[in-house]
């Protein structure tokens, strides 16, 4: 019985995994008017096949004048400008090759938003010509982390889900938006 104890704990450390913490960085690309900004976070592998991933993204550029045109559907008219979210994950499981190291996540979240209505007319009590609304999203997608040592590239796609509002009495409209983001990472 102790023989069959101690080979069970040696079995059992055998098959744990040294955690993972990366911290991750990098530009950011969302879809519609004024989309690059920058990205950050951290992501942390729990298990062989569950990590989570803490971190946010900013748009800071000016949403361009050609944008004011009239379009058809009022879902046109918002684009997503801010973001922290929380992104659970599952690891796709694959042997590692030794000299470097890859992994596909597929995860869903959700996450605080602030989205801009660019709706001609559309204007804030501060004077902001594009206000942003904060909301809350979710978002579902993959990443992809390529890794050499400590250091690495990490390409991450997602598709934010949230309800956008025109501050005037009109329907809300469901809104999906892409978001694609390219980031250096560190490993510890």
């Amino acid at each position: 019985m102790l023989s069959s104890l101690l080979v069970a704990i040696s079995l059992a450390s055998a098959a744990t995994l040294e955690p993972q913490v990366r911290l991750h960085l990098g530009a950011n690309y969302v879809g519609g008017p004024a989309p690059f900004g920058v990205s950050a976070g951290m992501d942390a592998r729990l298990t062989r096949v569950v990590g989570i991933d803490l971190g946010g993204f900013v748009t800071p550029g000016a949403i361009p004048e050609e944008d004011r045109i009239a379009r058809s559907d009022n879902a046109d008219y918002f684009t997503l400008r801010h973001g922290i979210y929380f992104a659970p994950g599952i690891r796709i499981p694959h042997p590692q090759p030794r000299r470097w190291a890859w992994e596909i996540f597929i995860r869903a979240g959700a996450g605080a938003i602030w989205y801009a209505d660019t709706k001609p007319g559309a204007y804030s009590l501060d004077g902001d010509e594009y206000p942003t609304t904060a909301a809350i999203g979710g978002l579902g997608g993959a990443d992809a982390f390529v890794r050499v040592g400590i250091w690495g590239v990490r390409l991450a796609g997602r598709a934010w889900v949230f309800e956008g509002q025109h501050p005037q009495a009109s329907t809300p409209a469901l809104l999906v938006q892409p978001q694609v983001s390219l980031e250096g990472i560190v490993q510890f």
